[in-house]
Parts: C-alpha cells; sequence; structure tokens
C-alpha cells in the first residue's frame, strides 16, 4: 500500500492521513484462501482522506462533536486499536471512550491481570506463541461487550499481529494507528514488518507523521479522525453496525463481511454464493456431475 500524501504543517501541529478500508465481499473457491484472500481485498479498496490532529484542545471539542454525531449509529459496537504503537492504541481508545461514554479496556493490563503474570513473564516462559494465545483468549471475552473502546499489544506481538487471530475483531470497528517512518520502511523492505498484513484487515487505516503520541489532546486529534473515518462506513451502509451485532450474535465464525446462515459448516465450500443463493459446495458438485447420456 502506498502511503497518503502529507501535508506540510507547522511543527506544533502533527499530520495524519486517513484511509478508510471497505472490505469486498468473499471470494468463490480458486482464491487466495482465509484471511490472506481479506488482506487482498481490504487493499483493493481504499478511499484516501487528508487531515490534521493539532495538539490543541480544539481537538477535543472535535472529538466530542464528532462523537456526538455517530453515538446514535454505532448502536453500541465497540472500536479497537492496533497497530505496533503500543501507547498510541491506548491513549487514543482512552480519549475515544470519554467523547462516546463508552468503556476503555487494554489488552495489555487484561493480559497481566487475568494470567497474573506479566508480558515479560509470558514471553520468557512460552515465547511469542503465548502472548498471542493470552491476547485472543482476552479479545474472545471482550467480543460479546458492547460500548467499549480497546487499546492492544503492539510492537508486532499479540493476536492482533496474527491474520488468524481476527474472528473476534470483526464484530467490532476497527482502527490501525500506523506511522510515516513504519510506511517508508515497510516499502523498503516489508519482510521486516510481516504484522502490517493482519493490521490491513482494519477498516481504518490512519498514517501519523510521527511515531509518537502524546496522552490528552494529541491523542483526541487522531481519535477525531477515527470517528470521522467511521462514520463515512456507517453513512455508505447503515447496516453495518447491526451486521456487527448479529456476526457477534452468530458467534464470531470468521465469515466477515459477507455472512452465512446460521448452519454454515465453516468451510469455504460450505459458503452461500451470494448470486445463487446455494453453497458453492453445490455448483461444484454439479459441475463434475455427468450429463445426461454421458457414461
Amino acid at each position: 500500500m502506498r502511503p497518503a500524501i502529507f501535508r506540510r504543517i507547522s511543527p506544533s501541529r502533527m499530520s495524519l492521513s486517513v484511509v478508510v478500508s471497505l472490505r469486498a465481499p468473499l471470494a468463490a473457491p480458486g482464491a487466495r484462501p482465509g484471511r490472506q484472500a481479506r488482506a487482498h481485498r481490504s487493499r483493493a479498496h481504499r478511499s484516501c482522506v487528508a487531515a490534521a490532529a493539532s495538539e490543541t484542545s480544539e481537538q477535543r471539542k472535535t472529538l466530542k462533536k464528532n462523537a456526538d454525531v455517530i453515538a446514535d449509529d454505532l448502536k453500541g459496537v465497540s472500536i479497537t486499536f492496533v497497530g505496533d504503537n503500543e501507547s498510541a492504541n491506548i491513549a487514543v481508545a482512552q480519549e475515544v471512550a470519554k467523547a462516546l461514554g463508552y468503556t476503555p479496556l487494554s489488552t495489555p493490563d487484561l493480559i497481566e491481570k487475568i494470567t497474573d503474570s506479566t508480558r515479560e513473564q509470558i514471553l520468557e516462559e512460552d515465547g511469542e506463541a503465548g502472548l498471542v494465545i493470552a491476547e485472543n483468549a482476552v479479545l474472545e471475552q471482550l467480543s460479546t461487550l458492547i460500548r467499549c473502546t480497546v487499546g492492544t499489544n503492539g510492537g508486532g506481538r499479540g493476536a492482533t499481529a496474527r491474520g488468524d487471530c481476527w474472528d473476534y475483531m470483526f464484530g467490532q470497528f476497527t482502527i490501525w494507528l500506523d506511522d510515516a517512518g513504519a510506511v517508508k520502511a515497510a516499502e523498503s523492505d516489508p519482510s521486516t514488518a510481516p504484522q502490517r498484513d493482519a493490521y490491513e484487515l482494519a477498516e481504518v487505516h490512519l498514517v501519523m507523521s510521527k511515531a509518537e503520541c502524546k496522552p490528552g489532546d494529541e491523542a483526541a486529534g487522531i481519535g477525531a479522525q477515527a470517528l470521522e473515518a467511521i462514520g463515512s462506513i456507517v453513512k455508505d451502509d447503515p447496516q453495518v453496525p447491526g451486521k456487527k451485532g448479529f456476526y457477534v450474535k452468530m458467534g464470531c465464525r470468521g465469515d466477515w463481511p459477507v455472512l452465512q446462515p446460521p448452519g454454515w459448516d465453516g468451510t469455504k465450500e460450505g459458503m452461500v454464493d451470494p448470486a445463487t443463493g446455494k453453497p458453492y459446495r453445490e455448483a461444484a458438485e454439479a459441475s463434475e456431475a455427468p450429463k445426461s447420456g454421458e457414461v
């Protein structure tokens, strides 16, 4: 993904580019499988909006204004912030929670409370896989909650950095907090940050001009842009919050954004083709069946 254009503004302001990503319908059999296919679709449908977040109290006013505009339309759907910048994830989640009247949560804190171990201890004893399992368990519990904002693990570690762990997040609005330096480094050598493929699954991508994000007004400015982008998603499709609620009700089965019938067997072949209303498996079987008169 190519970075959006950045504005040149005074040193007292932080520039952002906001990329709103809407996923396309699931592909038929033969397309790239699983979450890799979702990431591919996510990259293909993006629109860019230039924005700027200043370090003034006006940003909190804007954040509150944006929150008031979309609060009812969200229908209580939670918002999760992902990306390598853990402090930004948590700081922005806290500011957005204040504006919306949501509950701010942090998966790093919850992991340590639930396991009664620090993340350093988990990494030492169980490696990165242990941290992935721990955060995924937390995300599973949070998936059924409403009116929460969630800041997640950073540094390319944890469940959010693994595309196959996103099933519990598709029922929430997801925001990827990125920075221009990381974008440039990834363009030079994508292999240095494989977690970016997972972050591509997020519906909103915010690219900050610097890696730091101070709590308070600066985080509020970023939060204002996040809510504006979510508002654009809901405006384009007012049914999205309801679909997310139904996705959670059905058990976060991984069939986002094209929800499958209650009896779906969990396989790609068992997915219903929107064009025919029948599982892809039936179409494949019909094509392989011998025609009349053939032996």
